[in-house]
């Protein structure tokens, strides 16, 4: 694996002046400043827009084909007192965008029902689902789902059930045959920003239908963003444009003055500060174990809860905790089967096993980053989840394609993919031989890890952990920075965790925690250079939070 800056040095760059300029300007540190630079804002208005983002820079929610059709379909449904049905999905993004599109028809004095499939159920709204409706079911809208629900759309005809559907994932063939169809990701569409998550979507719709009304929707509204800013953390967005408006808006929001659910975890997971790592490790962790072992329709019901007990929220964190413990055995059961037959040898990790189909994208990802190699778990009942590595640009659903014969379905991107096999060994079998000679058509590098500048862990001041935090929120295509420095003076360590799995160091009166990376310290002796890869702690703001390490003789 290599270690690599993203650019020169801020004190021999070229632009330094102009960096120390913008620093001044914005009471920031001349190296976040830098920071900023390399990831695209490079001019005044840019980085002011970043740094104090605006509802009013939202774009207007009728660019979005099919929303003016949409909100006078629901706006009639309204106030004929028709029955409207949403369909979500089992993950935080699907959970968030039913709660809030739920939450502002119920506010418009709508008659509203919802449902969310479980996982053995699959992804989408299907045909069966549509037979299960309610009887008096006149309008029905899926949110982060139903892009592709030709079959279900048929049957929705059948029954004189007229459909809306909004999402956000790729429309990879014809667009359903519905009533209405927002999707911001149509080839042809007219929204400035492809990248909304579900959640996102039905903030939109929501936005909309206030507009159109004509109410005054601060407070509402204001929960929108709340619950969309965990949608779209959660579900690994984009943190650029209008997403980053939503999620800085929401993230006050949830640090402030958050919904009863968010603040029981806050009270219960002793939780003091906020920022898109608490939502991405924390909260949306816990909703999706909802999805992953048991029903999504209890967040559901729990997010939309003013009233509840310590009882009532500990049961979802109990969830994750046996997610958590599922994902540990697991993880050893498969280490065990690919150490037994040498499976780390080639050049995709293929295991299969009595694994539960909700945990097998963990487990690939795990695996993946053990072994440094694409890797594909297979569960009992023949779903299969792939990951490529981190920092590498290996593309897992370009090889599965190539193996289509062999499967029942799949799809996916680069670094992520899904698919189903008949669970026989010997098809399995033959997967496993037929991706290993097409994995060698794509280039496996190692990888490649960027750092953004050389830090000393004296340097981390608390001067700069604000200036790092007014930076929030981080994600994709803005990822929290990472810093680069040695420690020579480690004046003690501690392994702690179930499986003394996670590294704490203490240094200079800082401590140093990295989770299920004490394995890589224990060669580790006082006369060994320590290199590490750090950032700031989420959940203990001055705390150091270790992302790798290297230990040199």
């Amino acid at each position: 694996m290599h270690w690599k800056p993203i650019d020169i040095p801020y004190e021999s760059h070229p632009k330094r002046g102009y960096f120390y300029y913008c620093s001044r300007m914005f009471d920031l540190d001349p190296r976040l400043i830098h920071y900023l630079w390399l990831n695209g804002y490079k001019k005044e208005e840019q980085m002011i827009n970043f740094l104090v983002p605006s509802i009013d820079k939202m774009y207007s929610p009728f660019l979005l084909n099919d929303m003016n059709l949409a909100v006078q379909r629901i706006i009639k449904a309204l106030y004929q007192k028709e029955h409207i049905f949403i369909f979500g999905d089992y993950d935080t993004d699907g959970i968030t965008s039913t709660t809030l599109l739920y939450k502002i028809l119920v506010h418009l004095n709508g008659k509203v029902s919802f449902r969310l499939p479980l996982r053995k159920e699959g992804y989408g709204l299907t045909a069966n689902a549509v037979f299960e409706l309610p009887t008096d079911v006149s309008l029905l809208i899926t949110v982060d789902n139903g892009s592709s629900a030709h079959e279900a759309m048929k049957v929705a005809k059948q029954r004189g059930v007229e459909v809306i559907v909004t999402d956000h994932h790729e429309v990879l063939g014809p667009h359903p045959s519905c009533y209405a169809f927002i999707n911001p990701r149509w080839v042809d569409n007219t929204y400035p920003f492809p990248s909304l998550s579900g959640a996102g979507v039905a903030l939109k719709v929501s936005q909309a239908l206030y507009e159109r009304i004509g109410r005054r929707t601060d407070a509402v509204m204001s929960e929108a963003i709340e619950l969309a800013t965990l949608g779209t953390i959660a579900d690994l967005m984009p943190m650029v444009d209008e997403n980053r408006i939503i999620c800085s808006l929401g993230l006050r929001k949830l640090e402030n003055h958050p919904i009863p659910l968010i603040k029981h975890l806050k009270d219960l997971l002793h939780i003091s500060k906020v920022d898109s790592s608490t939502v991405g490790f924390t909260f949306g962790p816990i909703f999706n174990a909802c999805g992953r072992i048991s029903d999504p329709n209890i967040a559901v019901k729990l997010l939309l809860m003013k009233n509840l007990t310590k009882e009532m929220v500990n049961k979802v964190i109990y969830l994750n905790e046996k997610r958590k413990e599922m994902t540990q055995l697991s993880f050893k059961i498969a280490l065990d089967t690919i150490e037994e037959n040498q499976l780390h040898k080639d050049q995709v990790i293929v295991v299969n096993g009595s694994f539960h189909h909700g945990i097998i994208g963990i487990l690939a990802g795990k695996i993946a980053e053990t072994f440094r190699k694409p890797t594909i778990v297979i569960s009992k009942d023949g779903v299969g989840s792939a990951r490529s590595v981190n920092g590498t640009d290996f593309s897992i659903v370009s090889a599965i394609k190539e193996c289509g014969d062999h499967l029942l379905k799949f799809g996916g991107h680069q670094a992520a993919a899904g698919f189903s096999i008949t669970p026989d060994s010997n098809k399995i079998g033959e997967f496993r031989k037929v991706i290993q000679e097409i994995a060698k058509k794509q280039e496996i590098r190692d990888p490649l890890i960027t750092y953004c500048f050389e830090l000393s862990i004296n340097d981390v001041t608390d001067t700069f952990l604000n200036d790092l935090y007014s930076l929030e929120p981080f994600g994709i295509n803005f990822p929290k920075p990472i810093f680069f420095t040695s420690l020579n003076d480690i004046t003690h360590y501690e392994t702690f965790g179930r499986k003394q799995n996670h590294l704490k160091l203490f240094h200079s009166k800082k401590e140093i925690i990295g989770f299920d990376i004490a394995n890589n310290f224990a060669q580790w002796k006082k006369s060994s250079k320590l290199e590490v890869l750090y950032t700031s702690h989420c959940m203990k703001r001055k705390n150091i939070l270790l992302k790798n390490l290297r230990i040199k003789e």
